[in-house]
């Protein structure tokens, strides 16, 4: 039963650190929180970093292939967007190689040959 509440806790100071990394994002600096909860906020940010760290690692290289379906201009609006999201609530983009955008070339069929009737 403790590790179900201990999942549960992180669970809970993830999903509270989430909307003060927003709100700090938002304000444009970290709120100061009163005393009390001062350790409680601190293990809250720190939780919503990692957890959100780990989903965009998660999300990237499969948002990047989709991206890559769409024409030039299109999936260049959509990644600049996407980071400009991250960026902005703070999160760092993972270190992992960049998804081909090229498209899989269909194999050459030989030329036919041309064949002499004889007449």
């Amino acid at each position: 039963m403790t590790a179900v509440l201990d999942q549960v806790k992180n669970a809970a100071y993830a999903s509270v650190g989430v909307n003060l990394l927003v709100t700090d994002a938002i304000v444009g600096r970290e709120l100061p929180a009163p005393e009390m909860v001062a350790e409680h906020i601190t293990i809250a940010r720190k939780q919503a970093t990692e957890a959100l760290t780990d989903l965009r690692a998660r999300t990237e290289p499969r948002v990047q292939k989709f991206e890559a379906r769409f024409p030039g201009q299109v999936a260049e609006v959509m990644a600049t967007n996407r980071t400009k999201a991250w960026d902005f609530i703070g999160i760092n983009a993972p270190k992992a190689a960049k998804v081909a955008t090229s498209a899989k070339k269909a194999p050459k069929k030989p030329a036919k040959k041309a064949t002499a009737t004889k007449a």
